[in-house]
């Protein structure tokens, strides 16, 4: 052990390839090694046993065991352009009715909405303004229009077999008269009689237009 001179070595925590190591190997004497042939002579005493960095995981036995292992799944096989990306904000659906459908979700427009829904606040919606004598219910449930000589209403855009409701605001000017479609039932099956002025007329039906219930809620409002 007299061959044994640690008397100048230094301690270091980092390491180059050009570096001297000393190595004292069974039975003497004290020898010296750069620190790239003691790497070498690591990495191929370990041979297959270890991973090398250099290889970036191609020395793996086998990639499909090892995602496995990791939990990774198939995901891990898709490239960048087929999954989401967070700023794409999922313009990458191919078919956006299909993936709203899997998701339970609704269009943004005339959606179906099949649970109750709660509203804290109050509820406004557009005012259609009927420009010829077509009631398109599907516009708006609040509509006006005015006549000034007699007029013969139709409905239009009735939902089939489902229940709306549909308010009409009428002015009346020079006595006009105004005729409804033949599916309007009045209270005690009489025709109201509309003055000039303004009247509030209300209509629901609970088989998709086939039967349309008509009221007046008020003639002549000043």
């Amino acid at each position: 052990m007299a061959d044994k001179d640690y008397s100048q070595l230094t301690s270091t925590t980092t390491a180059s390839d050009a570096d001297l190591l000393a190595i004292y190997p069974t039975g003497g004497p004290l020898k010296k090694l750069t620190f790239l042939t003691f790497k070498n002579l690591v990495i191929t005493a370990l041979g297959s046993s270890y991973l090398t960095v250099t290889n970036n995981l191609s020395d793996l036995n086998s990639a499909s065991s090892a995602r496995a292992n990791l939990g990774l799944g198939s995901a891990a096989l898709l490239g960048s352009g087929a999954v989401f990306q967070v700023a794409n904000n999922f313009s990458e659906v191919s078919n956006a009715t299909t993936a709203r459908t899997n998701l339970g979700a609704a269009a943004s427009s005339a959606p179906t909405i099949t649970g109750g829904m709660t509203f804290s606040g109050s509820v406004a919606q557009n005012v259609q303004a009927i420009a010829a004598t077509s009631i398109d219910w599907s516009v708006a449930e609040y509509q006006t229009k005015s006549i000034s000589a007699g007029t013969t209403f139709t409905f239009t855009g009735i939902t089939s077999s489902k229940g709306q409701g549909l308010l009409l605001l009428l002015t009346v000017s020079s006595s006009a008269t105004p005729t409804w479609p033949a599916a309007v039932k009045w209270p005690g099956g009489v025709t109201p009689t509309f003055p000039n002025g303004i009247h509030l007329v209300g209509f629901v039906t609970f088989d998709g237009g086939t039967t349309v219930y008509g009221s007046v809620g008020g003639l002549s409002f000043a």
